[in-house]
C-alpha cells in the first residue's frame, strides 16, 4: 500500500513504506510547530524526536490523542506528518483503553499505512496499534510497569495501566523494546516469538555537539525530582561523597511538594552555594552544562534505558549509577561508568567519592574512544535500518 509524498521540488515520489506511530505529543512539538498551544502535551518523548527526520523511502505519520481542544488538526514537523486526535473521556483508564482506537480509525483509513507502531504497552498506544492493524502492528515496550511494581510506589491507576501491559504482551504479534534488559525483562509475559531489540536514538545535538573534556569539578544530574530517579539520594552521595570545591548542577522538573523539599534541602549550609537547578531547558540550553560536567550522578531505582544516561554518556559524562536496570546495561555494556550496591546510599556515595579521586575518564584516549563508539550506537540513522527491516518483514515487503 504505497503512498505518495512531496520531493524537494514537489513532485510526487513514490513512498516505499508508510508507518504509523501512535503515541504522546512531544512537548517540543507543541512548543516550536503549534505556538506553544496548550494541546496536553506533558513529556519531551526524546527518543521518538531522536528518530526525526525519518529517512527517504519512509512516509512517517505520528498520531498522538489531545484532550484539550476537540477539532483533529495535521502538520508537517521535521520530516514526520503530525496528527493530533481528540481523545476525551476520562474513564479511559478504567476500560483499560479498549475503545481509544475508535478516535484514531478515521485517521488510520485516510492514512492506510503499511505498519502500526504503538509506543508504550502501559498505556493506550499499544491497544490501538492491535486493534487498527490486527496482524501489522509492533507494540513497544518502554516503561515496564510490571517490573517497577515490585521496586516503586504506585497508585490504583497505575497498577491498572500495569494490568493492561500485561494484557497487550499476551496478545501482540511483534514486540520490540529499546534494549537486551529491557526485553529480557518483558519476556516472562511476551507470547509470540517475533521480539526485537532495537535501541532507541538520542536527539543529534548531542551527537554532534563537543563532547565534555572531562576538568570539571561538577557533577550533573538530569532527571525528574522524584524518587524512583534517586535525586535524594544523589544529594546525600553528593553532600558525603564530594569535596568542597566540588558542584552539582540539577535538571529536572517534580511536583510542587517535591520542588519545596528540594528547595529546603539545597538551603543548608553544607550545600548552599554549591548546587544549582534548573526544572526545564532545552538541548541547546543542557549542552554547555554537560561540556562543564565531569560525572553524571542517576541513581535510579529503576530505569529501562534512561535517555538522560544516554544523552550524558554521548557527551562523555562519566556515569555513577545503582547496579541495576538499564543504567547498569549500559554501563557494562560500553565499560564507562561506575556502579554501587543496589538502593545502598552509603555504597554510592563511597562509588561517587572514588571516581571523583580516581577520575577514570582522564586515562589517555580513553574518554574519545568511547565516546566515539557510544555516538553511532545511538545514531538515527542506524537504528532507521534496524527497524526498517522490521517494518518490512511486519508489511510482508521483505526481498
Amino acid at each position: 500500500m504505497p503512498g505518495f509524498v512531496r520531493g524537494e521540488w514537489g513532485i510526487p515520489i513514490k513512498s516505499e513504506m508508510k508507518v504509523l506511530w501512535i503515541c504522546g505529543l512531544p512537548r517540543q512539538v507543541q512548543r516550536e510547530a503549534l505556538n506553544d498551544k496548550d494541546y496536553g502535551a506533558t513529556q519531551e518523548w526524546p527518543w521518538v524526536l531522536g528518530h526525526l527526520p525519518p529517512p527517504d523511502g519512509v512516509e512517517l505519520h505520528i498520531a498522538c490523542r489531545t484532550a484539550r481542544h476537540t477539532e483533529p488538526k495535521d502538520f508537517l514537523y521535521q520530516g514526520a506528518h503530525f496528527h493530533l486526535v481528540p481523545v476525551k473521556s476520562r474513564a479511559r483508564v478504567y476500560c483499560l483503553f479498549r475503545f481509544d482506537w475508535k478516535y484514531f480509525q478515521p485517521l488510520a483509513e485516510r492514512v492506510q499505512p503499511d505498519v502500526v507502531h504503538g509506543w508504550g504497552t502501559e498505556d493506550a498506544y499499544s491497544n490501538v496499534a492491535m486493534k487498527l492493524a490486527p496482524a501489522r502492528h509492533i507494540v513497544e515496550v518502554q516503561g515496564n510497569l510490571n517490573t517497577y511494581k515490585d521496586r516503586v510506589k504506585m497508585s490504583a491507576n497505575v497498577r491498572l495501566a500495569a494490568w493492561n501491559e500485561r494484557w497487550i504482551l499476551k496478545r501482540a504479534h511483534h514486540v520490540a523494546a529499546e534494549n537486551e534488559y529491557s526485553l529480557d525483562s518483558a519476556m516472562p509475559m511476551i507470547r509470540t516469538r517475533s521480539v526485537y531489540a532495537i535501541e532507541h536514538p538520542i536527539r543529534p545535538d548531542f551527537l554532534e555537539a563537543e563532547s565534555a573534556d572531562g576538568n570539571a569539578k561538577q557533577i550533573l544530574y538530569l532527571g525528574n525530582i522524584e524518587e524512583r530517579k534517586g535525586i535524594w539520594d544523589a544529594i546525600e552521595a553528593f553532600r558525603f561523597g564530594a569535596p568542597s570545591d566540588w558542584k552539582l548542577c540539577i535538571i529536572g522538573e517534580g511536583a510542587l511538594p517535591l520542588r519545596e523539599k528540594l528547595g529546603n534541602l539545597l538551603a543548608r549550609d553544607d550545600l548552599a552555594g554549591r548546587v544549582i537547578h534548573h526544572p526545564r531547558l532545552k538541548p541547546a540550553e543542557m549542552i554547555p552544562l554537560m561540556q562543564s560536567s565531569s560525572i553524571f550522578l542517576l541513581p535510579t531505582r529503576i530505569d529501562t534505558g534512561p535517555t538522560a544516561l544516554k544523552e550524558a554518556m554521548a557527551m562523555g559524562l562519566w556515569p555513577v549509577c545503582y547496579a541495576n536496570s538499564g543504567p547498569q546495561h549500559y554501563i557494562q555494556k560500553f565499560g564507562f561508568g561506575n556502579v554501587a550496591r543496589d538502593l545502598d546510599v552509603e555504597a554510592l556515595t563511597e562509588a561517587l567519592r572514588g571516581a571523583i579521586n580516581s577520575q577514570p575518564w582522564k586515562i589517555p584516549g580513553q574518554r574519545k574512544k568511547i565516546v566515539a563508539e557510544i555516538r553511532p550506537h545511538f545514531d538515527r540513522h542506524q537504528i532507521w535500518k534496524e527497524l526498517e527491516t522490521v517494518y518490512q518483514k511486519i508489511a510482508g515487503k521483505q526481498n
